[in-house]
């Protein structure tokens, strides 16, 4: 038979090769291997694979739900809001997690304000500041979901009340008689926004009865609206004015009240308009029954420099008879119902003049039609908290208040514009001794000033029998110290 021969065998392609002692040997595939390997390779794929995790390979992600609230749902103007919710299943609740908040004023285009993450018991929250061109802000919370929990999202609105300012009204108006009563409001207001209403109290018996609503109208401004509407009360007696917006709304705002106002027995005497040019008088809401107005305006509060016009009621109209400058406080104008002693503003406000002038002059002007009181080393104008307060006084005794002759320049000749002072209402420790006086070098103290030549026109233009008003305001539209809330 011979001697045995050792083999090794290499696959090659399923081929077998022998090779001996003696040499190379035929090959000869093996036809039935590849069968073989395929069942094997099968069998260990099948047993790779964990029994729960093919099973699970088929299963739907599990359900998630996403609460969204909003604490408080209606804020003032310009506020804030804090956002709070909730992520969880029905096994529980999902810690850990991101969370995108967006918001939109539309609906429509969304923008993205933060990510949130679930704390321990899948709980979040966020402080939020909605936008203040908007009375509504939607919030959205949204979950993308991953490979074991569904997506959620959840929305809420956050309305907006807007910053409604209180009217601005005249001090005294005759009964029905129509004026213009208004203010501002904030942001603007867009095409079916929810009205503005003026509600008119009337002082019965110590309290306030609502006896009149009157519809307004808005108009846009440059970052804002104004409200408007011409009024006219019924009867004589006190009264004060209040808006609200958007009664019934989710939103409903009332404004704080306006300064109240007397209604006279008598109706306003007639504005006409005969030359065709309005002036300034016939757009104020009131002239204190004036015939005859001395008008200074600034641009703005806090304004140091304006302007002063004299104007008379003549023949139904009112006829510009002076417009000179003027310099007001060094702390410029002020609203004259805030203004206090000592702060070196001009206020506003329409009062009834004084039925006098003085002056350190020997003798008035030519032509005065005033009672014209001179100057003297006695003379004082009074800051006492007593019956003289902001009242001429003579004495030899220094008191509380401004000694006259110590200002020879400025107080040549002079006149009180009546703020604060008889026969207007005084009110301690708003102020007193604001006149219309002579320029200084530089600004006053909280009175008005013009030039020497200027004063002597003025004042030979003054006519106590028609009866002079001062009013000072600003030209800024739908405040209560514009020159036409008068």
């Amino acid at each position: 038979m011979g001697r045995s021969v050792a083999r090794r065998y290499v696959g090659d392609s399923g081929a077998r090769r022998s090779v001996g002692e003696g040499g190379a040997r035929r090959n000869r595939p093996i036809k039935w291997l590849p069968g073989v390997l395929v069942v094997l390779s099968c069998v260990a794929v099948l047993t790779a694979v964990p029994p729960a995790r093919a099973a699970y390979r088929g299963a739907a992600p599990q359900a998630t739900s996403l609460s969204l609230s909003a604490t408080p749902a209606v804020i003032d103007y310009g506020g804030s809001t804090t956002l709070a919710g909730q992520l969880s299943t029905a096994s529980g609740p999902v810690a850990g997690v991101a969370l995108e908040l967006t918001s939109s004023t539309n609906g429509a285009t969304w923008s993205q304000l933060t990510d949130v993450t679930t704390d321990a018991s899948g709980e979040f929250s966020a402080q939020v500041t909605p936008d203040e061109a908007h009375s509504q802000t939607l919030y959205q919370i949204a979950f993308e979901g991953s490979a074991d929990l569904a997506p959620a999202e959840a929305q809420i609105a956050v309305d907006s009340r807007p910053d409604l300012g209180a009217p601005v009204v005249p001090s005294t108006v005759g009964r029905a008689s129509a004026f213009q009563a208004g203010g501002a409001l904030q942001p603007q207001q867009g095409a079916g926004q929810p009205p503005v209403a003026l509600v008119c109290y009337r002082l019965e018996k110590g309290r306030w009865a609502p006896r009149r609503t009157v519809a307004t109208t808005i108009a846009d401004q440059a970052s804002a609206s104004r409200y408007a509407a011409k009024v006219s009360l019924p009867s004589p007696g006190t009264w004060r004015l209040r808006a609200v917006y958007g009664q019934g709304d989710p939103a409903e705002t009332w404004s704080a009240w306006s300064a109240t106002m007397t209604v006279t027995a008598g109706p306003d005497a007639p504005i006409w308009d005969r030359n065709g040019a309005t002036t300034l008088p016939e757009r104020m809401a009131s002239r204190l029954n004036a015939r005859q107005l001395i008008v200074v305006t600034a641009p703005r509060l806090g304004s140091r420099d304006g302007m002063l016009r004299l104007f008379d009621y003549r023949d139904g109209d009112w006829v510009r008879r002076l417009a000179v400058r003027t310099r007001l406080g060094s702390r410029g104008l002020i609203d004259g119902l805030l203004r206090r002693a000592g702060s070196r503003t001009t206020p506003t406000g329409i009062w009834r003049l004084p039925g006098f002038v003085f002056g350190t002059h020997r003798r008035p002007p030519t032509g005065l039609r005033m009672a014209y009181r001179r100057i003297t080393p006695r003379s004082w104008w009074s800051s006492e908290r007593n019956a003289t307060y902001n009242t001429w006084v003579e004495t030899s005794h220094a008191i509380d208040g401004e000694r006259l002759a110590d200002a020879p320049v400025q107080y040549e000749f002079a006149f009180s514009s009546g703020y604060n002072a008889r026969p207007n209402p005084r009110v301690y420790g708003r102020g007193t001794a604001i006149f219309v006086h002579i320029f200084d070098p530089g600004y006053t103290q909280g009175c008005v000033s013009v030039s020497r030549a200027d004063m002597v026109r003025l004042l030979r233009l003054l006519d106590h029998a028609r009866r002079p008003a001062c009013a000072i305001g600003t030209m800024r539209g739908g405040t209560r110290s514009c020159i036409f809330a008068y």
